[in-house]
């Protein structure tokens, strides 16, 4: 697949104007070939919604021969630009710069120009500054100290967050974008009366990649000033004083919290500010260097000198380019009350028994499985959300609502319906569409209501946004969603803040939703898809004497499809017929209801629910955190499967946990522990505190469950003699002839 660094950036021809979404295809200093084309126009461009244009962006060396494999219509160039996918940008072009990344030229290839190529031209900070942008976001740079630890620089100084920019370079396209952003930097220090810069100085070699891609960007503008490249490593180096040549040369540093090092740096060497350059910092200025981008600094940053108190937290040492850990205990948790979400048992009795759920669902024509997925059309007819929908509408809906747009189903269809009779018996009228009927070339004034019955990524939200845009011309908005099934607490927020962002100088927009959990999480269906491949394989390995109970389970996920596993979402109960049930109430609601009624899974999503904002969550103590840090590792207690001990919560917390929240491999008294718990069920299989018995012996032989080698041994023997004339296939699944 060829490589490709893509990203979105805004351009707004005047102060009122609507911005012009481009998306941009950047492939380094090597010429662009039609494999690029095709990846970009065909695949990429798809992860966008509604871009505005498209342009390639390339060194203007290649210029001449991009025109002739332009103007050639049977070159593959041409081919491949002319294969655009359905519902792709207007217009799209070449974007051309220069060795001192300078846009000089743009061409349009396809489409109305309207204007971009002078917009494009007069953009090549914004380019530089999105980039940044999109590079930082998909890359981990931040680093955070585990609770009771501060990082120690050598700047001497301590802070609870530490810049790895290290992490920027994780592919090849990311040196040779960076390199790009550095070709500005080289313009101004070839103009500063002195001689042009023959060698890089970088702070860390592990930059070395975006030295040597700023050398390549040169040789291919003929241009070899760059000769060599050294590291000064970080303060460590500046200590002996001046250093050969460092006045004349250019300096990058990979990250610098205030641009402490390139202050010392122009203080040892004597050199020019505009010879100095810092990728990534949480200054956007500094008299000392230039800033490439700013990294938003964080609520909770904390930096003191070291000679000031730390308040006894540990130090964790960073010596020049590399840092030295710590070893730091591995801490268990205990989930208690105090790690429940908001609103959670209220939530918890509205879905109760009502069958809303399934659990690992195949969304159609994808691979990729759903962990829990909702019945819409039961949602949006169950009465506490019905009161809930109609309580919203009153306190939010406007009296200039002029439209009102649902999503693409029969749910979203009844919610918009519903908004419609609502508004109707208040004297106001306005029209309905659905989201794939309505046309944003179609002006219109008033506010709008947004309607979807459930909502991941949101998708479809931000392309109504996105249309609304340009369509509607005053108002406000407001989007509710029945259930907000997110992957995690920060993407729900950030397509809440996405869609809620309104134009300069107004009201902001709503967005509400009646449930609101991160139960999307990719890592939380890997427990189905594992048993699913161990169940699959040990049909195939053990044949006929394969037994019914593990047939039937191989039945019930090929029928789930893209409907998901309701009452076969766990294994049946170890003691009676049919799913596992709670046995009296839940720890974690309270009241006179009869919560026997809950499904499995019912319990998993609450169990999912209230795990992930234990993850999560900013409200919770960091030392209460189920959050595995770079230093620490936390794993939940074995002590939480003898306190909630009915086998359906067992089983909840068992799928719900990641395999590194039960990995006591490291840990011989953890993983006794556990042990003997896992005995302890797996003994009372057939009796009630063995209702869960099957979903501990998958935890084990899919290794969610990790245990100390000869702790594990040991258990798996005791497994085998306990269950042997109880579970046919006990044998397969533990022992040393298993299929994985």
């Amino acid at each position: 697949m060829p490589e490709l660094f893509d990203f979105e950036v805004s351009l707004t021809p005047a102060h009122d104007a609507e911005p012009a979404h481009v998306v941009v295809f950047f492939a380094g200093p090597d010429r662009i070939t039609d494999a690029h084309i095709t990846e970009a126009l065909q695949k990429r461009l798809n992860e966008y919604i509604l871009p505005d244009h498209v342009t390639f962006l390339v060194p203007d060396c290649h210029r001449t021969w991009i025109q002739e494999e332009c103007s050639e219509k049977t070159s593959p160039l041409a081919i491949a630009l002319e294969r655009r996918a359905t519902g792709g940008a207007p217009s799209y072009g070449f974007t051309f710069f220069n060795e001192h990344g300078e846009f000089t030229k743009y061409v349009k290839v396809a489409g109305s120009d309207r204007g971009i190529g002078k917009l494009i031209l007069q953009a090549s900070d914004n380019f530089v500054q999105a980039g940044m942008k999109k590079l930082v976001k998909c890359t981990s740079v931040l680093t955070k100290a585990p609770a009771g630890f501060l990082f120690s620089k050598p700047s001497s100084r301590a802070s609870n967050y530490f810049i790895r920019a290290e992490n920027l370079l994780t592919e090849t396209l990311h040196s040779h974008f960076l390199a790009f952003c550095c070709l500005k930097v080289i313009k101004h220090a070839s103009s500063d009366g002195l001689r042009e810069p023959e060698t890089i100085y970088l702070d860390t070699m592990a930059f070395l990649p975006v030295a040597l891609s700023i050398q390549l960007f040169l040789a291919k503008f003929g241009k070899e000033t760059i000769r060599n490249i050294k590291s000064f490593h970080s303060h460590d180096g500046l200590k002996d004083g001046t250093l050969a040549d460092g006045a004349a040369s250019l300096c990058l540093i990979s990250a610098s919290t205030n641009c402490g090092l390139a202050k010392e740096w122009v203080k040892v060497n004597g050199a020019p500010a505009g010879r100095v350059a810092t990728f990534l910092s949480f200054l956007s200025e500094s008299d000392s260097c230039n800033v490439l981008h700013t990294i938003e600094k964080p609520e909770d940053f904390e930096s003191v000198a070291e000679t000031e108190s730390t308040e006894g937290r540990k130090l964790i040492r960073i010596h020049g380019e590399r840092f030295v850990a710590q070893h730091t205990e591995t801490r268990l948790l205990n989930i208690s009350m105090g790690h429940l979400p908001d609103g959670l048992q209220s939530k918890f009795f509205s879905f109760m028994g009502k069958g809303l759920f399934t659990c690992f669902s195949q969304i159609p024509n994808r691979e990729r499985y759903r962990t829990v997925q909702v019945d819409k059309d039961k949602l949006v007819r169950t009465p506490d959300f019905e009161t809930w929908f109609q309580k919203v509408l009153m306190e939010e809906s406007p009296a200039s609502t002029s439209l009102i747009i649902h999503d693409d189903d029969e749910a979203s269809m009844r919610m918009a319906t519903e908004a419609l009779k609502f508004l109707e018996a208040r004297g106001l009228k306005c029209d309905v569409v659905s989201a794939s009927d309505f046309d944003p070339k179609g002006k219109f004034q008033g506010s709008v209501i947004v309607v979807a019955a459930a909502a991941e990524r949101g998708t479809l939200l931000l392309s109504i946004s996105r249309r609304l845009r340009s369509a509607q011309e005053s108002g406000t908005r407001i989007y509710l969603v029945a259930a907000m099934l997110g992957r995690s607490y920060e993407l729900m927020a950030e397509l809440a803040a996405n869609l809620t962002q309104p134009p300069k100088g107004s009201r902001k927009y709503v967005f509400k939703s009646f449930i609101e959990i991160p139960a999307a999480s990719l890592a939380c269906n890997s427990h189905w898809q594992q048993e699913q491949k161990l169940l699959t394989r040990l049909i195939s390995f053990g044949g006929a004497g394969v037994s019914a109970k593990v047939k039937a389970r191989v039945d019930a996920f090929d029928k789930a499809g893209t409907f998901g596993l309701s009452d076969e979402a766990f294994w049946p109960s170890g003691y009676q017929p049919g799913q596992m049930m709670l046995t009296k109430g839940f720890a974690f609601v309270s009241g006179d209801k009869d919560v026997t009624v809950a499904a499995c899974t019912d319990i998993f999503l609450t169990i999912l629910w209230i795990l992930q904002n234990a993850r999560e969550s900013a409200k919770i103590d960091q030392s209460k955190r189920l959050e595995s840090g770079e230093l620490q590792q936390v794993l939940l207690s074995p002590e939480i499967f003898s306190r909630y001990d009915d086998g359906i919560i067992q089983g909840a917390f068992l799928r719900a946990a990641l395999p590194t929240e039960l990995d006591y491999s490291a840990h011989e008294p953890h993983s006794a522990s556990m042990a003997d718990i896992i005995l302890r069920v797996v003994q009372g299989h057939g009796f009630e505190r063995g209702d869960a018995s099957m979903e501990f012996i998958t935890a084990l032989a899919i290794g969610k469950i990790r245990l100390h080698k000869e702790v594990d041994e040991r258990l798996r023997s005791k497994i085998k003699m306990a269950l042997k004339d109880v579970v046919a296939d006990i044998e397969h699944l533990l022992g040393e002839d298993s299929p994985i």
